[in-house]
């Protein structure tokens, strides 16, 4: 498991924060001029008077800003005004907002706009252009910090934010392949992966020769220019390999920002994979629409394919490891007033919410309103324990054309016993998602998962430690649990990918459309040759074991992801709550038993051809030629089952089964009812 935040590389073990800062009674001197008198402390988890007076402070500026700044990231402005010595910040010396910013000879941003010659152009000769994107609306560059704001000013542009990241969640032969039943299903059923190609990204392929030269990897397909860097990728290919050795491999990396990874997933599927893998996810990823990447990811599946992605490994609910808080903005009524109709939201046990465990990476705060849309500002404050001093601000401007979207860098700090608190500077009332991204809240929910892993036909996969499998050899038996550290579902979804509601004027926890996230659990914890991934854990481990049973099964039967995810219900291990769950979704991917759900008539022999009692089929095509197996029964209701085969028959007892067509079905192609034996 691995993190980066831009510039930081990966998260080392963060000291404390630095001796030195101004005490509050300093600050609150300093702000004397805001009308606040001295107050009596107040109770933890409360905004006192003193961080009251702060934060008007903030926002009193913040209604100054020009047109131009209003396009930037709040730690953007932040840091040309500290360039500039604005005497606002000498008032808040606790403040480190666009600190570390200032201290770059150039910052490496996203310029949303109409991105044509002209505008490449302008940003070449103030700056580095690292990617165009025309076909999104955006560029990414690395740009003087001064020369910012000339081109925010131009009509062109539509805002400039800097680059949060992303986050990667992270022989021998992986002990997966056993926990799964994946060499059983290999050798019973003779399937293999053979003519099945699989995408895999990550960040980078660094050892990808030296593996192949110890047998470790066959050749692999790689995206011209697109190899990334770290070796992350390279253990994900053999996991996959190690589970389907017979499928064409494919690789491209996830780094370069959103829309290059959304790119890559659009090359690969050009390429003709069938099945798609990824780890990676941007911490600017939106959480209640698809956005570039889920997009992608879309029209991946909307042509077929099967989409798998880590569901990430930042804590549960259940497990009491939660970093997220979701549900409705509450106003604080008691808090000290910030500015007349400015409120504090209340968590439920006051207006600030305790961080119990720092984050390694970024706090994000984001809302339900639609991507370059939004019109309801809110803004995200870091406190001191006691309430009383503002650590940093995240204060970007919405006015109608802007991302629902607050961060906060923790990367360099840690804010364990520190205080989270949202004020709405502007707007109505929505529904808020705030995450600590692998860091824990004392008042959290369930929820973590979002981002492309999120998207309507992708799965979303969770992590089950290989070795707390409970079956003999080494097999997941049901008995497991996921791990601690895996995220939960499920994601509410307010917005199509263009923005339309879902629910028009409902965007509360009453309204936008429930996803059910993570889908699929994986086994983590195995064993790759990748150096630094000789115990593989994390989500990143997971999905492609997962994606490598998909292929097994692929081999036999072109599944949409609809029909895929019908047989993994039908099939997995439950485990953790009983059906599907928010942690582990249907469960645990049984490679044995999904693999003989589609496996032609006559193959693999008895009893594990006949490995499931009963099947139902619904909705959308599953398309052929493709067989359908059960002991006892199959229902095939409403949809529609292309050239395939239904078998119901028990091949241990010769007893024959039960196939019930359901009004709505339908067969554009070759059907075959079978109730005895072939």
């Amino acid at each position: 498991m691995e993190s980066r935040a831009p510039g930081a590389g990966v998260a080392p073990h963060r000291p404390s924060r630095l001796p030195g800062l101004a005490p509050a009674a300093l600050a609150l001197a300093a702000l004397a001029g805001a009308g606040v008198a001295a107050a009596q402390p107040e109770p933890p988890r409360r905004i006192s008077a003193t961080a009251a007076a702060e934060i008007r402070a903030l926002q009193l500026d913040k209604a100054t800003w020009s047109p131009a700044e209003r396009k930037l990231d709040g730690a953007l402005v932040f840091a040309l005004k500290r360039r500039r010595g604005d005497a606002l910040l000498s008032r808040l010396p606790a403040l480190r907002t666009g600190r570390e910013l200032a201290r770059q000879e150039a910052v490496e941003v996203e310029i949303v706009g109409a991105v044509d010659p002209p505008l490449e152009e302008a940003v070449a000769e103030v700056g580095t252009v690292l990617s165009v994107h025309p076909e999104r609306s955006l560029l990414r560059a690395r740009v003087p910090l001064e020369r910012l704001l000339g081109l925010a000013a131009r009509p062109d542009v539509r805002s400039i934010r800097r680059d949060l990241g992303f986050e990667v969640r992270k022989d021998t032969t992986s002990e997966g392949d056993v926990a799964h039943l994946a060499s059983l299903a290999r050798a019973t059923f003779g399937v293999d992966g053979s003519g099945v190609a699989i995408g895999v990204l990550s960040n980078g392929i660094d050892t990808l020769a030296a593996r192949q030269a110890t047998g470790d990897l066959p050749a692999v397909n790689v995206l011209p220019g697109q190899a990334g860097v770290g070796d992350e990728g390279t253990a994900m290919l053999e996991i996959v390999h190690d589970l389907a050795p017979g499928a064409t491999l494919w690789y491209a990396t996830a780094l370069g920002g959103e829309a290059q990874f959304a790119a890559n997933v659009a090359a690969l599927a050009a390429a003709g994979c069938d099945v798609i893998v990824d780890d990676v996810f941007y911490f600017a990823e939106a959480t209640f629409q698809d956005d570039l990447v889920a997009q992608a990811v879309n029209d991946f599946t909307a042509a077929g394919g099967l989409y798998f992605s880590s569901a990430g490994n930042s804590g549960n609910l259940s497990d009491g490891t939660s970093g997220v808080w979701e549900g409705d903005f509450d106003s604080a009524a008691t808090d000290p007033a910030i500015l007349a109709g400015r409120d504090t939201h209340d968590f439920g046990a006051g207006s600030a919410n305790e961080i119990t465990g720092d984050s390694p990476s970024f706090f994000i705060l984001q809302w339900a309103d639609p991507l370059g849309g939004s019109a309801n500002d809110y803004d995200l404050y870091l406190l001191d324990p006691t309430g009383a001093t503002v650590f940093a601000a995240g204060e970007a401007a919405q006015d109608g054309d802007d991302d629902p979207l607050e961060a906060i860098s923790s990367a360099s700090f840690d804010d364990a016993g520190n205080l989270l608190a949202i004020v709405r500077f502007s707007g109505a009332a929505r529904f808020l998602w705030l995450s600590t991204h692998r860091g824990r809240l004392d008042q959290a929910t369930s929820g973590q998962t979002s981002g492309h892993a999120t998207a309507a036909e992708a799965f979303g996969v969770a992590a089950v430690d290989w070795s707390s499998a409970g079956g003999a050899g080494g097999a997941f038996d049901g008995s497991e649990s996921v791990e601690t550290f895996s995220s939960d579902g499920p994601r509410r979804i307010f917005f199509a990918s263009d923005g339309t509601p879902l629910t028009p004027g409902d965007f509360s926890s009453s309204g936008g459309v429930v996803r059910r996230q993570p889908r699929i659990a994986g086994a983590d914890g195995v064993s790759t040759s990748t150096p630094g991934f000789g115990s593989f854990f994390g989500t990143s481990a997971a999905a492609p074991h997962v994606a490598a049973v998909a292929a097994l099964v692929r081999q036999q039967a072109e599944l949409t992801p609809a029909g895929f995810d019908q047989l993994l219900a039908a099939t997995a291990l439950d485990v953790e709550a009983a059906g599907f769950d928010r942690d582990s979704g249907h469960g645990i991917a049984q490679a044995l038993a999904v693999v003989a759900v589609t496996a032609p008539a006559g193959v693999g022999g008895t009893p594990p051809a006949c490995a499931l009692d009963h099947l139902t089929l619904t909705g959308t095509p599953n398309d052929g030629p493709a067989t359908f197996r059960a002991c006892a029964s199959i229902t095939a209701a409403a949809g529609r089952f292309d050239d395939v085969v239904l078998v119901a028959h028990d091949t241990t007892t010769g007893t024959p089964g039960t196939i019930a067509l359901g009004d709505g079905f339908a067969s554009a192609g070759p059907l075959a009812l079978r109730t005895t034996a072939p």
